[in-house]
């Protein structure tokens, strides 16, 4: 029985420790078989150690031992943010995990430049803009595997102006959904769609209205003060004019929200719901059966999901070329088909390429239409796609902690009886993060 048959049979029984605990057991039992196998064939040099947070990637680096027989890919499988990652001599050979593309991530790791070429990927065949995110003082430091994209899904019984559109504009938004809105006795009885609902729609449509956030000095937070003054205000206008004010939407939710999403489109309680595509297509089938869902764009661009998964190699990998061989093999279209393919059969769960697109562009126009007839006609062109700055390797942390709590408060405050907004929201942020970096170095 393999590694899919293993992680398929037993995971849903497991938590996230055990699961963990699990997929290194179960790695550590393959390198010890493989050894007494091959006795003196495979030597310590031959060992690549990968040390990564996502489940898929075990599945994928079984496969890659099954393939060929000069390199055997050991897991360290960890929940661990990037802060915690060793860049020691002695530590993993290979990293891939989110949240490495800040400067006090990138700079540990090595030029991936021989990773190009004749046995690997070219340069061209990965979306420029999603390479560059990877890049460290002019250096291709990390590859990006895989990304996500942002879109609201809708009930196709009921007709829309965006039923034939590609994609949904953000700036139109607050009026498509308030078409659904209705009052009975004073109370509403139905809403459309509120940014408070969920956390992670405010997040993205901030970064899509050019908030900017990214790593600033001494690897903390930055962001463009005036972008964020102005979406601000772009929540609080959505919710005042279009919703009846932040107590109206607050009490809706406790009223009628207590479905998952899907579910809130599908009875009409809602007339759109924020997801990931991710989200959207690991929805088992017959959820979806009168759904469809269309890409959240602005300016008729289309930003990817600030997280996305990355591949580097630490400065101090004791088998570099190892590394390499195993990255040189993952970013080739025969090896993406082959794992998406058996994804599919082994681990519905997981989305794609590694729970997302592949950044491989043929990839997602070829195989993702195939694999996801949904997606037939719907992949977006390299030049509507944009992807954020890369972040601090505590963003996971500040966007929870700090700045999702501080944007439902400052689009919950009352607007003054002048109507005006925030004098400076920036300040007003940088003071809460401070706040927290100093509880949080206690």
């Amino acid at each position: 029985m393999d590694f899919f048959s293993h992680w398929q049979e037993f995971r849903p029984a497991l938590d996230s420790t055990q699961t963990a605990v699990y997929i290194t057991v179960r790695m550590k039992l393959l390198l010890a078989l493989a050894l007494c196998l091959c006795g003196c064939g495979i030597g310590g040099g031959a060992v690549v150690t990968l040390s990564t947070n996502r489940q898929e990637i075990a599945a994928y680096s079984e496969t890659f031992n099954s393939v060929q027989d000069e390199y055997l890919l050991e897991i360290q499988y960890r929940e661990d943010s990037p802060a915690a990652l060793d860049f020691s001599l002695g530590g993993a050979d290979l990293i891939i995990m989110e949240n490495l593309a800040g400067r006090t991530s990138a700079r540990g790791f090595r030029s991936l430049e021989n990773i190009f070429g004749e046995k690997g990927p070219r340069q061209r065949d990965f979306y420029a803009g999603l390479l560059a995110v990877g890049q460290y003082e002019n250096r291709q430091v990390l590859l990006p595997v895989s990304f996500d994209l942002p879109v609201l899904m809708y009930d196709t019984r009921i007709p829309g102006v965006y039923s034939a559109a590609f994609m949904m504009n953000l700036e139109e938004l607050p009026a498509l959904a308030a078409e659904q809105n209705r009052k009975s006795a004073g109370s509403y009885t139905a809403m459309g769609f509120a940014p408070r609902w969920n956390p992670d729609f405010l997040l993205q449509a901030a970064l899509m209205r050019g908030a900017a956030f990214l790593e600033g000095s001494e690897s903390v937070l930055s962001w463009n003060a005036q972008s964020l003054g102005e979406t601000v205000s772009f929540f609080r206008d959505w919710t005042d004019t279009h919703n009846g004010g932040a107590a109206a939407e607050i009490t809706y939710a406790e009223k009628y929200l207590y479905d998952p999403p899907y579910r809130q489109v599908s009875l009409g309680r809602v007339k759109f719901a924020y997801a990931t595509a991710a989200d959207f297509f690991m929805l088992m089938e017959n959820r979806r059966i009168s759904l469809d869902f269309r890409w959240l764009a602005q300016n008729q661009k289309i930003l990817a999901c600030e997280r996305i998964l990355f591949a580097g190699i630490p400065g101090r990998s004791r088998n570099p070329r190892g590394a390499e061989a195993f990255l040189q093999w993952l970013f080739t279209e025969d090896t993406q088909r082959s794992l998406l393919e058996l994804s599919r059969r082994k681990m519905p769960q997981v989305f794609g390429f590694a729970s997302g697109f592949s950044s491989l562009r043929s990839v997602n126009e070829t195989e993702f239409p195939r694999l996801y007839p949904l997606l037939a006609g719907q992949i977006p062109p390299e030049d509507i796609l944009i992807f954020p700055h890369p972040l601090p390797y505590s963003w996971d942390r500040i966007k929870t902690q700090v700045l999702i709590p501080w944007l439902l408060g400052k689009i919950s405050q009352e607007v003054s009886a002048a109507g005006s907004s925030p004098e400076d929201p920036g300040s007003e942020l940088a003071a809460h993060l401070d706040a927290w970096l100093q509880q949080a170095s206690r």
